[in-house]
């Protein structure tokens, strides 16, 4: 008889744990998860990008970009100098999405920083960023 009460009382108290772990599953699994990590049984997660999506950051360039492009002739210097920082932004947070070596932030505006936006833009469209309008 007390035995037969001893193994009812372990189901009801396994039960029970069972439900509180479940009910919690996020917190012990992340825990399990890092004990698990620790003892090298089981693989790193991989970091989670930080930052907007890549598909934002391109669609952003392709906007940008178009707008320096469709600028017209007489369109005021500051308005060009604000669409070439943006659209440098745009560029170095793709590059460093992508791990691309890019020196855009070390460099005055200038000629040089024209050339190195431009080898940025080369190397981008090499990685398959899409830098051109797709229609």
């Amino acid at each position: 008889m007390e035995s037969d009460l001893l193994v009812r009382g372990g189901v009801i108290v396994a039960f029970l744990a069972l439900v509180w772990v479940l009910s919690d599953w996020g917190r012990y699994g992340a825990r399990l998860r890092r004990a698990g990590e620790g003892l090298h049984l089981v693989a790193p997660q991989p970091p989670s990008p930080v930052g907007p999506p890549i598909e934002r950051i391109a669609a952003d360039a392709r906007r940008i970009r178009a707008e320096i492009k469709q600028a017209p002739p007489g369109a005021p210097v500051a308005r060009m100098r604000g669409w070439l920082a943006a659209y440098d932004d745009v560029l170095v947070s793709a590059c460093e999405r992508l791990g691309i070596e890019q020196r855009l932030v070390q460099l005055a505006p200038g000629p040089v920083r024209d050339l190195e936006r431009e080898r940025v833009e080369r190397m981008l469209v090499r990685a398959g960023f899409p830098l051109a309008s797709a229609g």
